[in-house]
């Protein structure tokens, strides 16, 4: 029986998706786990990769550049664990990181998601979670010095209910999805682990962050654009907000940026 499926979307992941594997195929232990890698029309040679590993994963394709979502999704229908883990393809398991996962999972309950403190290729830990990207939020942030109120913070190295995770390293078990079901597939990348938190909140099921778990995380490795127009970034956010508080809440952002700039230069020179 599988106790852990885990999910890698690759896209151009030819670099990175060799380390990824070498690092569950070290870590995995007595775990009965698979590895499904689903790819999104790479252009590289990120399947084959995939394909000669030891590991022997159950690779996929999805026949276009289709998103995130709906490449996740499709590993999900794929799977046969009882548990679910969401990792990108530009992360490094380290040891113990699957174990503590799986165990964590099995022990709590009810429970929406578990993710792990990720790593910088340093090795310093990395900021990835955050709260609701809310407009309150973005003004306690930046009219009240709420520090962690708006973007990525890093938590305090203790096992906590956290509201937003990034999805780079996210396990879900299968009776969460079969409650909240999987990815929304409009979202084609960014704000799909947002709006997937917010699903989990609405059914009053938790978030834990679980520092003693780490994963090494080159960040922004599987999304790289030339610019903020040509990243899918706008669009996910209005599909999320709305374009109406998508706008308001861009406003708010800007006016807060330029407040921030003139309290500083007022203590410069104070």
């Amino acid at each position: 029986m599988i106790e852990l499926s885990i999910i890698i979307t690759t896209y151009n992941s030819e670099k990175q998706i060799g380390f990824l594997l070498d690092s569950i195929y070290k870590d995995k232990g007595k775990i009965n786990l698979e590895v499904i890698v689903v790819d999104n029309q790479s252009a590289d040679n990120s399947l084959l990769v995939a394909q000669d590993h030891k590991i022997k994963p159950l690779c996929l394709q999805t026949g276009s550049n289709a998103g995130y979502s709906i490449a996740v999704n499709k590993g999900f229908k794929n799977a046969r664990g009882d548990y679910f883990l969401i990792l990108n393809p530009d992360t490094v398991v380290q040891k113990g990181t699957l174990g503590k996962l799986l165990g964590f999972a099995k022990d709590t309950s009810p429970l929406g998601a578990v993710v792990p403190r990720l790593l910088n290729p340093d090795g310093k830990p990395q900021a990835s979670v955050f709260k609701f990207p809310t407009i309150t939020n973005a003004i306690k942030k930046y009219f009240f010095n709420c520090q962690n109120c708006f973007a990525k913070y890093l938590p305090d190295n203790r096992i906590q209910k956290v509201e937003v995770a990034v999805m780079a390293a996210f396990l879900i078990p299968r009776a969460t999805i079969d409650v909240v079901g999987g990815l929304n597939e409009k979202y084609f990348l960014y704000y799909e682990d947002v709006e997937y938190c917010r699903r989990l909140r609405q059914n009053k099921l938790p978030v834990y962050y679980l520092p003693g778990a780490k994963i090494k995380h080159v960040h922004g490795a599987s999304g790289r654009f030339k610019g903020h127009l040509a990243s899918p970034l706008l669009a996910s956010a209005r599909l999320y907000y709305g374009v109406f508080y998508s706008e308001v809440l861009n406003l708010i952002l800007w006016v807060g940026h330029k407040w921030q700039v003139i309290l500083r230069g007022h203590k410069f020179r104070d």
